[in-house]
């Protein structure tokens, strides 16, 4: 039999187990509400990157059937548009039979011609600040003696038989890439103009400019790889009704922009772009393009305004200095370009005399600090960033061509994520390699100072005709002198 003290002992261990296990359930309940509370917030992150945000059920109201081949109704939906589109201000454009065919007719040589009633038709177009319509006249003759008819010229068209003009299709993309207007808010401003446009009539206008013009966009991504110094970066762009995101790539360089779409983040979009070619691939510390920056090929520079980033985002007393350090790389540019000497070789010993030891004494204080904070704190990331990438970061001290970040690259992604926000989404991967496309020419009018409008209007009815192996001269630069003038004074 156990003694009494044997007995006290076991009741008092059986109730310090009892008041341990409830410890633990109380510690696994407070664990398990803070996992539901960042297991949500995840789910709603997540969801608001790749999914759908808005709040509509999948299932809609039933209607009843529409009528099939209800011809009045037809007849009144046609009559309501052709009243709405006689309304709009028209321009008579004529299109004359030439003076010496009228005279004399061309089939037996007598004359002179009779006139008969013109052939008219309409194209819809865009003159700067507003919508015209214009009513195309071509003349019509005939002979009193064979009865030869002989007709004006026919306009010229982005395609046979199409109601909108060049610059009207230039309008359309302008607005949407660079303006980031989605295509259904450009409908309703058409319409408050007084044209009545289906959205599926501006999609199709803007896929079709896209493949008129694929093969100054092949041209323009060809001359990168042989650029010495690219800026490369990349950001997400959904793709509809596609549970994953595909990226927009862009490689600038000093002469032209180019983006590339590609349905994932792997480095075969920068080997694909710029292959074995050697120089330099200015890009932050993303891996994707380890492939293309290796001896034999390019040679990586950093982006110190990525690394300043990092700290910024701190809220930490050594973080702040350090930021304020990096800002003085930023003062030596400027200062260089206020005294003149930007890019030569003062600029470079300024760089080396102010921004080298600069940079030297952050990378230094990481390694000193760094075992102070945790390895997967914001603090920890951010002094580990410094550290691995001090090489490339530092690239800009022995090259004054090279930019001590990436900004570039950086300014030009945001007409991509401005344009992520208004029209969300492209319909699929062939929709956002147009949109890549598009975007190349524009940002290349742009870096040029060529207006948009102008260039877009021209080439798509210059591109058709034009020799395959001159397409150099319809890049933007290029353009500018050779045609710009000529098509401005036109378009007016």
């Amino acid at each position: 039999m156990s003694s009494p003290e044997t007995e006290t002992a076991k009741d008092e261990l059986i109730a310090k187990l009892l008041e341990q296990n409830a410890l633990l359930r109380e510690q696994v309940r407070v664990l398990t509400e803070r996992l539901d509370v960042v297991e949500r917030e995840n789910a709603e992150l997540r969801l608001r990157v790749t999914g759908r945000t808005s709040e509509r059920r999948s299932g809609r109201r039933k209607k009843s059937p529409r009528k099939k081949n209800d011809k009045e109704a037809q007849r009144k939906r046609r009559e309501a548009r052709e009243k709405r589109r006689s309304e709009l201000a028209s321009e008579d454009v004529d299109h004359p039979v030439a003076e010496e065919t009228k005279a004399a007719c061309p089939g037996c040589g007598h004359g002179p011609m009779s006139s008969l009633a013109p052939e008219t038709s309409d194209e819809f177009e865009w003159r700067p600040g507003r919508l015209v319509r214009l009513r195309h006249v071509r003349e019509r003759v005939v002979c009193g003696s064979c009865g030869r008819f002989e007709t004006g010229a026919a306009p010229v068209r982005v395609v046979d038989g199409g109601h909108y003009g060049p610059a009207f299709h230039a309008r359309i993309v302008v607005h949407k890439l660079l303006d980031c207007v989605p295509l259904h808010r450009q409908v309703k401003a058409l319409r408050r103009d007084g044209l009545h446009v289906a959205r599926a009539t501006l999609v199709d206008i803007f896929h079709r400019v896209a493949s008129l013009i694929e093969p100054i966009y092949r041209h323009m991504l060809g001359q990168v790889p042989g650029c010495r110094i690219v800026h490369a970066d990349e950001t997400s762009l959904k793709m509809q009704k596609v549970e994953k995101l595909g990226f927009i790539w862009t490689f600038a360089t000093s002469s032209v922009v180019t983006y590339v779409f590609s349905p994932n983040r792997s480095g075969d979009t920068p080997e694909q772009v710029l292959g074995d070619s050697a120089g330099v691939l200015v890009v932050d510390g993303y891996t994707g393009y380890n492939r293309v920056t290796v001896p034999e090929r390019r040679i990586r520079a950093g982006c110190c305004a990525h690394a300043r980033r990092k700290f910024y985002k701190v809220d930490d007393d050594d973080a702040k200095r350090i930021v304020e350090q990096f800002d003085e790389i930023w003062s030596v540019e400027r200062e260089a370009k206020a005294a003149g000497i930007f890019r030569t070789e003062e600029h470079l010993a300024l760089r080396r005399a102010r921004a080298g030891p600069t940079l030297l004494g952050i990378r230094d204080w990481c390694v000193e600090h760094r075992g102070s904070f945790g390895p997967k704190s914001a603090m920890g990331e951010a002094m580990r960033y410094v550290i691995n990438q001090y090489e490339p970061l530092t690239r800009f001290l022995d090259d004054v061509a090279i930019d001590p970040d990436n900004n570039l690259s950086e300014r030009l992604l945001r007409i991509i994520a401005l344009g992520r926000k208004n029209y969300l989404f492209v319909g699929h991967e062939q929709a956002g390699r147009n949109s890549a496309m598009l975007a190349s020419l524009l940002a290349t009018c742009v870096l040029h100072e060529v207006n948009p409008q102008d260039y877009l209007a021209d080439i798509l009815l210059r591109v058709q005709t034009h020799p395959a192996s001159q397409i150099n001269e319809l890049l933007p630069q290029r353009w500018k002198g050779q045609f710009g003038a000529a098509a401005v004074d036109e378009a007016a």
